[in-house]
């Protein structure tokens, strides 16, 4: 392509202008732009200076501090094909990209000494009087280590609301959005202690201490773990479908809002390929990330609703403006929760920005302009008048035996759980118009005649309907109790709880401490699971009374497999996927879990000279260590 020099300098420009910006929490382009601009530089101008600067020179109050490794950028994509193409046949290892601030913790003799910020690449800012406020950062490592800590700074919704009642206690001015305002308090000279609502993610590990040389990704996340420091939910993925399967669940956490991500970052398991394959004067070879391409656009607040969920939460929706992004005409934006439109002042008449990124639902960046005026929330329910109350998130209707929505949620939750074929939204509207549904055990008393009272229902269609429902009587305990709706499960939690408690007997006698017992189960998700069983106790005993017989899980290989009653670890790579090893140890009667204790049978792992946490405890405590092949070998016996 031919050099044009007014092109490039004007691109050039233009870059190194957003990029000091965007340091200094105030962007004035999305993502998607200025990543435009860099590939049009890139293609003009490939080894231009201003494509190596990862951050900004931008003035700030703090110290100048070097960086003896430079803080890099990322290689990214934003088409799958690449993603694929770059992994081929290597195990990758999937993490969070959180829209926050890069930070760098150093260790001397395990102590911390100083935390700096990425800066642009090569020289950072002095931020540890700040960063001494945020809880998740280890003051001290458990041993005597010389080491660099490197992750995110980031601030989620529900703190960005506490933080932004503080600041305007204290005279401040309202930040515009989580991200800019972690970028902002961190060039402050004063009221340092507000960094305290931040939050920070570990992701990696800088030493020449052999004890820190670690064989694999997953190994380093599992240290940072055993340290303290909180992670950004590493995956290792082994297929292109288990790849296709993370990126739904980062969506997923996307379109909750609570945490602010902007896609997924990848990188080799394998350690050793990131000594062979080095960096770029811009980025590692070893890592990319994914992101979805995003649209974003200015429309303005025509109303705000509030719709009652099945669990009694009020959500609001911004009816706005119509636009359209990435194809689809937007005219309804969620605005999560209460405590989302308090922190906002969100309210009719705001000019806001949202954006729409791939298949991710629209969402609400900031409020451009607002209109004069205070938000305002519903005192009471919209379907039953009852008087609402804000838990500090949300509001909420704790009328739930007698509110209309949360019933209607909770029996559309029941036929979704039951697998309920052709049973719509819009049939059980009509049925509960006609009187003939008002809870859930009604759907298993309904006759053929009933069903044909529906409007347009001939009678091949009213006779599917009944066999429907008569099929599900016999669902599996698992679906079962999943369709209960109970706050902090589902269908995997349940599946969960049955190896240990199987039978519907034994679940809803089952106390705290006994569901606490089970892997993976903190105290606040058994607390609720307790009281969720109580509260719905009578709606369980009038579906059993309709004629329902849940099946309960089969206990075949569980009493009499090799494995009965045994509890393994897996840790590290194998040969074979986690899950069809798993899957081998539970047909053989025993069971897996995430941590090591006193009850575990044995350590799986193919590499016993591992340093991880998992290794050391089980060395403490005298657990055995098996290979895949001893197990293997033990399965086949």
């Amino acid at each position: 392509m031919t050099y044009k020099p007014d092109a490039v300098k004007s691109l050039a420009d233009a870059i190194m202008r957003h990029k000091r910006l965007y340091y200094q929490g105030k962007p004035e382009i999305s993502d998607a732009d200025y990543d435009r601009l860099e590939d049009q530089l890139r293609q003009l101008a490939p080894e231009h200076p201003a494509l190596e600067y990862v951050g900004s020179d931008a003035p700030g109050v703090n110290r100048k501090v070097a960086h003896e490794t430079p803080m890099l950028s990322l290689q990214k994509t934003y088409v799958l094909d690449d993603l694929i193409s770059w992994k081929g046949d290597h195990d990758i290892v999937g993490t969070w990209k959180v829209d926050g601030n890069s930070l760098s913790l150093v260790y001397k003799k395990g102590q911390l000494v100083l935390a700096k910020t990425r800066g642009n690449g090569r020289l950072g800012e002095d931020v540890t009087s700040k960063a001494q406020w945020v809880s998740d950062l280890v003051p001290r490592l458990q041993q005597p280590l010389d080491c660099e800590i490197r992750g995110e700074l980031y601030c989620t919704e529900h703190h960005f609301a506490e933080l932004v009642d503080e600041m305007l206690d204290l005279g401040l001015e309202r930040p515009s959005n989580p991200r800019n305002i972690v970028a902002g308090l961190l060039g402050r000279r004063s009221h340092l202690n507000l960094a305290r609502y931040f939050n920070f993610l570990a992701f990696e590990v800088l030493s020449d201490d052999s004890a820190l040389h670690f064989k694999d990704e997953i190994e380093k996340f599992a240290w940072l773990t055993a340290e303290g420091f909180p992670i950004p939910e590493p995956k290792l993925i082994h297929k292109e479908s288990e790849l296709s399967a993370y990126l739904d669940q980062v969506k997923s956490v996307m379109e909750a809002g609570e945490i602010g991500l902007d896609g997924a970052v990848f990188s080799f398991n394998n350690r050793d390929l990131h000594y062979e394959l080095g960096n770029t004067s811009h980025h590692p070879r070893y890592k990319m990330s994914y992101k979805w391409q995003g649209q974003t656009a200015v429309s303005v607040i025509k109303d705000i609703t509030w719709a009652t969920s099945r669990l009694g939460v009020i959500t609001p929706v911004a009816v706005i403006e119509p636009v359209t992004l990435s194809g689809a005409k937007i005219t309804n934006i969620t605005l999560h929760n209460a405590e989302h439109v308090m922190a906002y002042n969100l309210k009719k008449g705001d000019e806001i920005e949202i954006v729409r990124s791939g298949e991710v639902i629209p969402k609400f960046l900031e409020v451009k302009k607002a209109a004069p005026g205070r938000y305002s929330w519903p005192a009471a329910c919209g379907d039953c008048n009852e008087t609402l109350e804000f838990d500090g998130v949300r509001l909420r209707c704790l009328n739930e035996a007698g509110c209309p929505a949360q019933q209607t949620g909770f029996i559309l939750n029941w036929i979704r759980c039951a697998e309920i074929d052709d049973l719509s939204e819009k049939r059980l509207a009509a049925m509960q118009d006609l009187g003939l549904v008002s809870q859930v055990d009604d759907l298993y008393h309904l006759s053929v005649e009933d069903f044909l009272k529906l409007p347009l229902t001939k009678e091949k269609m009213a006779q599917k309907l009944w066999k429907n429902v008569q099929k599900s009587k016999t669902l599996p305990l698992a679906r079962f109790l999943n369709g209960l709706g109970i706050q902090g499960t589902g269908l995997t939690s349940w599946e969960k709880i049955l190896e240990d408690l199987p039978s519907l007997d034994k679940v809803r006698q089952a106390s705290e401490d006994q569901i606490k017992a089970i892997d993976g189960f903190a105290e606040k998700t058994a607390q609720q699971i307790v009281a969720g069983l109580s509260a719905k106790s009578n709606i369980i005993d009038a579906l059993l009374a309709a004629g329902l017989k849940p099946k309960a899980p089969s206990r075949s290989t569980s009493a009499d497999g090799i494995f009965g009653g045994q509890t393994f670890v897996i840790t590290g790579t194998l040969s074979k996927p986690r899950a069809e090893i798993e899957g081998l140890i539970k047909q053989a009667g025993g069971k897996t879990s995430s941590s090591v204790s006193k009850k575990t049978t044995a350590v799986i792992t193919n590499d016993p000279d591992s340093g991880s946490s998992k290794m050391k405890k089980a060395q403490t405590l005298g657990i055995p260590v098996w290979s895949e092949d001893n197990l293997l070998e033990k399965l086949e016996a």
